[in-house]
């Protein structure tokens, strides 16, 4: 494992996205990823000169003496809120494992009185159920699974390193029962690849099945420098045309939104209803927030 430099992990959000998942501040363990998602936004060449990866996103980098790091920027906060982790770099990637940075970090935030929100696409979070269920008996705790797509076939293609998808269903069944608020992110959906009411409608269904409290949809792809022609290159193996069907409907353009949308939305929110599943961000931020002293919206505004 290689380690870089850090002076703050836990930062200020400056403001609660309600829309997404409302959180008072971020916090990244790890840099680079080794899952190989083929469209990751943190391929960009913004992120890879942030982390100084010399173009290698693949290689994880942990942060050097994180912990204590971690220590002293919780002690320092003036209030307590909820933190965010794997925004950037998924803090249970395989590393993780024999680490156990983010289960200490987790066991810091719990300390401290703080909450925890998890983006992960990987099962090994089911590990620190113990320490997530101790964190919610204080402050808000919510495990958001980003998962893009129904089956493990297509899942082996556009993310070949992760877990696939029925091993994350799997673990959100896991969490759910042992009282954890877990969620399910779809984002991004690539179009022409996942973009189908039948993958839609069928994530809705395994997310509700599986005891999900909440799913998120999210109708396009970003698309950047250094991020863009990676994807072009690795989707080319699977999807023969697939880059120059991209290159000549979103040119050079940073959203990269389905043709097929307005259908994905009407499938996806009709499933929803009919499968009694919130899918609106603000009304599943308030059901992860209410109970809590944190900053919540009232049902009026949502």
């Amino acid at each position: 494992m290689e380690y870089m430099d850090a002076k703050k992990i836990v930062v200020n959000t400056g403001r609660l996205n309600y829309d997404y998942l409302a959180c008072e501040y971020v916090m990244n363990i790890y840099w680079g990823c080794s899952h190989g998602c083929i469209y990751c936004y943190a391929r960009s060449d913004y992120y890879d000169k942030l982390g100084n990866l010399g173009g290698n996103f693949d290689a994880v980098r942990a942060k050097r003496n994180a912990l204590q790091i971690i220590r002293d920027d919780l002690r320092r906060k003036v209030k307590t809120g909820v933190v965010l982790s794997g925004g950037m770099s998924d803090a249970y990637n395989p590393k993780e494992r024999e680490l156990r940075l983010t289960r200490n970090a987790l066991e810091l935030i719990n300390a401290y009185d703080f909450g925890a929100c998890i983006i992960t696409k990987s099962d090994l979070v089911t590990r620190d159920a113990d320490i997530l269920k101790d964190i919610g008996t204080h402050s808000p705790a919510s495990v958001n699974f980003s998962i893009t797509c129904s089956d493990d076939e297509t899942c082996g293609k556009v993310e070949p390193h992760v877990s696939a998808t029925t091993k994350r269903f799997e673990a959100i069944e896991y969490l759910t029962k042992n009282g954890i608020i877990a969620g399910v992110l779809m984002d991004p959906v690539l179009p022409y690849i996942t973009d189908t009411a039948e993958n839609v409608r069928e994530m809705v269904k395994k997310a509700k099945a599986c005891g999900a409290r909440y799913i998120y949809l999210s109708p396009q792809v970003t698309m950047s420098g250094g991020q863009r022609e990676y994807f072009y290159r690795e989707a080319e193996k699977h999807y023969p045309g697939i880059s120059d069907t991209y290159r000549e409907k979103f040119k050079t353009y940073y959203y990269c939104r389905s043709p097929r949308a307005k259908q994905l939305w009407s499938a996806f929110a009709e499933t929803c209803e009919k499968e009694e599943m919130v899918y609106d961000m603000r009304a599943a931020n308030q059901m992860v927030r209410s109970g809590y002293s944190f900053p919540t919206l009232s049902f009026d505004e949502l």
